[in-house]
């Protein structure tokens, strides 16, 4: 008991420290696995280049690039690699690494490399087989095996996954932004004209629900409540993607999250300026923390990725051939 305490007391004091500013925690676990696993020739493949937290743990699952998913336990002080060869590639785009909100499921959505989703923590994985995708959604709220993904470089190809990624269906092109309320009701959106698309057979027709143009690649799914980051503000459905409304405007450019904290009142955004809170439902926000290092926010959630852990109020950052990083935000 006192050893833990003693431990505790020693993590905290180094999060205390670091309290208020971006410090790089991946040096360590690229060390360690580049004992194993020699620099990649590509430039491309080198660093990490993928970061989200388990809201309901504070797990942090990262993405060493063309290696595999990491994971920390302990605030991004030690990493270790869980995935085994199940994932390796990289990731480009937010939400290409999509924890379920309820905790302890995961999907990684890779180019190239492997893609595969891990259970009940990252102890258990299953590779899917078709990799090379940009992002994608899961039904986490109901069979959690159904999935929606967009091809990497494919003029926008949809593809669709029943069984936890063991066949995939290509389902059209044109599409860039995706989401699932369960493995029958699907949303989309297309490259040709603004707004919303929903299926409620599981893709065989297709209705417009929503002239708003989308700002993220992925809906958010929370607690039965669909929430899509939009150009004019957070669009939020309660009637599984049939009707969506503006519940108030999102800062400048956001386009990765809503990361959710303890309820749906609590939510963070990424965007060009920073990362923002909201704690009444995305009606106002308030900047919570500045651009890690290196990390960019760019249209559609492109390349830099942020986690939140709203446990222990810290955010996590990563881009591909970046390293990673903590921000511990200060008390008081």
């Amino acid at each position: 008991m006192l050893l833990t305490l003693a431990v505790t007391s020693i993590l905290a004091q180094g999060l205390s420290g670091d309290a208020g500013r971006w410090v790089e925690i991946s040096a360590g676990v690229l060390d360690e696995l580049g004992k194993t696993h020699p620099i990649s020739a590509d430039i491309y493949a080198r660093g990490t280049a993928g970061v989200s937290v388990d809201r309901t743990t504070g797990d942090v699952y990262l993405l060493a690039n063309n290696i595999g998913i990491c994971k920390s336990s302990d605030q991004g002080k030690t990493f270790r690699l869980v995935s085994g060869n199940f994932v390796t590639g990289r990731f480009e785009t937010g939400w290409s690494l999509n924890i379920d909100p309820s905790g302890r499921r995961l999907m990684c959505f890779t180019i190239y490399g492997a893609a595969g989703s891990g259970l009940e923590s990252g102890k258990t994985w299953t590779a899917s087989k078709l990799g090379h995708l940009d992002y994608g959604a899961v039904d986490w709220s109901d069979t959690g095996k159904t999935m929606l993904a967009i091809g990497h470089e494919s003029e926008g190809k949809l593809l669709k996954s029943e069984d936890s990624g063991a066949n995939w269906q290509p389902l059209g092109t044109g599409f860039w932004a995706v989401g699932l309320f369960d493995r029958r009701t699907l949303v989309a959106a297309v490259e040709k004209a603004p707004g919303i698309l929903r299926s409620v057979d599981g893709s065989a027709v297709w209705t417009k629900v929503s002239d708003e143009p989308l700002a993220a690649p992925v809906m958010v799914e929370f607690k039965g409540v669909g929430y899509w980051l939009g150009e004019h503000g957070l669009l939020v459905s309660k009637d599984k993607g049939a009707h969506w409304n503006i519940v108030g405007p999102t800062p400048a450019g956001a386009s990765l999250g809503p990361m959710f904290g303890a309820d749906a009142l609590h939510m963070v955004v990424g965007s060009p300026d920073g990362l923002f809170e909201s704690k009444n439902g995305g009606k106002t926000w308030s900047k919570a923390a500045p651009l890690a290092p290196e990390i960019k926010v760019l249209k559609r959630g492109k390349y830099g990725t942020y986690g939140w852990d709203p446990i222990h109020n810290i955010f996590y950052a990563s881009q591909m051939m970046k390293p990673a990083y903590r921000f511990a935000i200060p008390k008081g």
